[in-house]
């Protein structure tokens, strides 16, 4: 009978949770829509039955007599609602299961994810600090301990990827320790029951106990596509070769993996397109732009129907670069709403259109708009770059005191809020455009010179305008 597997979840409660339930479906959050009533009904009948449930006293035509109050003219309607009561029970004990005390690590981490995705970033910051603080006081060694390890290792990776980037490796060696902690602790105890097990009834050896990397991948298609993006990367200096056996490999495997994993590819792709721009490379510019269109066609870049600001950014620098200037603005104004945590002082909205008129050499109105941006913000740092180079573009006296204003703000103040390579980066940008300044037009010796130095540097910021502007002087 239909009822059966109900009657087999209800018969494993226990007595208070029998009762937790029926106040479970008595919430219009959870028991919802025009038939809540009739499942609270249907609950009661089932309940009045205990303790022996007896599927002979609810029958189907007793069941449809107790709980409709006139004749069923809708068949399947008993059937549906039973079916209703049962995922209702299911949501039930799944939320008893998260909401736990044995799983609030868990919930911990969830929250600081929620936060994260919703633009709290400090609130998620102190979160995940509040709980690492508590694991550091519980250093008691347990595969639980490693799994938990990994997890806020993971969350702490995200967040740094997400929002503005507070270290250079965004976190991503310490999720590789924890990772291969928790595995080979993991791995080698699965192993040690294994044999164990295998000392009674002679089972065979694990086949792929030592196995390597090739069995893995003959087994794993996203494997064999991670493994080719490491060989591509692990070359050295990007190469256009490697960014089209890049496309051509996702193009070919795209409809064996979820929307999630190749969302996740296409920012490699993108990514090493930008590696390819910032050695100078522009040919690659409207290609990027390309790949950015086709991935909002396809919902890569959204996080719960929302934009980072990173991206919301950087997809209109590449944009103006590629002279898609109208496509630019058109998409600063489609995507202003959607900006993951508001935009506050509109002041990404008012960044990306600055940055339109400048990249339309309407510097003097650029000027007249650019945005403040707290001190504290990796973004005060982009628009201080921007403001420098509009005075550059515009041959303006004001430059070298601009240069110098920002120089000693990254030296007295920057010093306590930006990590050290982003304080860097815009050293070197402010160490280039003085070269810059001092590199007479027409002059293809030290215009060579100074592309030599440009691309010899790490970290640069501006790098691709930076390059631009050493060709022109040559």
């Amino acid at each position: 009978m239909i009822i059966t597997y109900l009657l087999e979840i209800i018969k494993v409660l226990q007595p208070n949770q029998r009762q937790e339930m029926a106040l479970f479906l008595s919430s219009p959050h959870f028991n919802r829509g025009k038939n809540a009533q009739d499942l609270i009904s249907l609950y009661q009948i089932i309940m009045d039955a205990a303790p022996d449930f007896s599927e002979g006293v609810l029958n189907k035509d007793w069941l449809c007599s107790q709980v409709f109050s006139e004749p069923i003219k809708v068949p399947g309607r008993l059937e549906k609602l039973i079916s209703d009561l049962s995922k209702l029970l299911r949501s039930y004990a799944l939320t008893q299961l998260y909401f736990s005390e044995s799983n609030d690590d868990q919930q911990q981490i969830d929250w600081a994810k929620w936060l994260r995705t919703h633009g709290l970033t400090e609130a998620s910051r102190k979160t995940m600090v509040k709980l690492k603080s508590k694991k550091e006081r519980e250093r008691f060694e347990s595969l639980e301990l490693y799994h938990a390890d990994l997890l806020i290792a993971e969350e702490e990776h995200q967040w740094e990827g997400t929002h503005n980037v507070l270290k250079g490796d965004l976190g991503i060696p310490a999720v590789i320790y924890h990772l291969d902690l928790y595995y080979f602790n993991y791995r080698t105890e699965l192993e040690n029951r294994y044999l164990l097990q295998q000392k009674g009834p002679q089972l065979p050896d694990l086949a792929w106990t030592n196995v390597g990397m090739d069995f893995w991948q003959k087994e794993s298609v996203l494997l064999q596509i991670a493994k080719s993006i490491n060989d591509i990367l692990n070359k050295g200096l990007p190469s256009s070769e490697g960014f089209q056996d890049l496309m051509h490999l996702l193009l070919s495997k795209e409809d064996v993996l979820s929307f999630k994993t190749i969302a996740q590819l296409y920012a490699y792709l993108r990514n090493y397109c930008t590696l390819l721009i910032n050695g100078g490379d522009l040919k690659f510019i409207p290609i990027l732009h390309e790949i950015h269109k086709d991935n909002l066609k396809r919902n890569y870049f959204l996080i719960n129907g929302e934009i980072s600001p990173n991206v919301y950014v950087n997809i209109v620098q590449v944009a103006t670069r590629a002279k898609e200037y109208d496509w630019a603005k058109g998409f600063t104004e489609e995507y202003r709403q959607s900006i993951i945590g508001g935009d506050e002082g509109r002041f990404f909205y008012h960044f990306n259109m600055v940055h339109c008129l400048f990249a339309e050499r309407r510097f003097e109105e650029a000027l007249d708009h650019i945005p403040d941006a707290p001190s504290n913000s990796h973004y005060h740092h982009m628009v201080r770059r921007l403001e420098l180079k509009i005075y550059y573009e515009l041959n303006s006296d004001l430059l070298l005191y601009k240069m110098d204003a920002f120089r000693k703000f990254i030296v007295r103040t920057a010093t306590k809020t930006i990590a050290a390579n982003l304080r860097m980066m815009d050293l070197n940008f402010l160490n280039i455009l003085m070269q810059l300044t001092q590199t007479p037009m027409k002059d293809k010796t030290r215009s060579a010179r100074l592309i030599s130095r440009i691309e010899a540097k790490k970290l640069l910021a501006d790098r691709a305008w930076l390059l631009e502007k050493a060709r022109e002087r040559g």
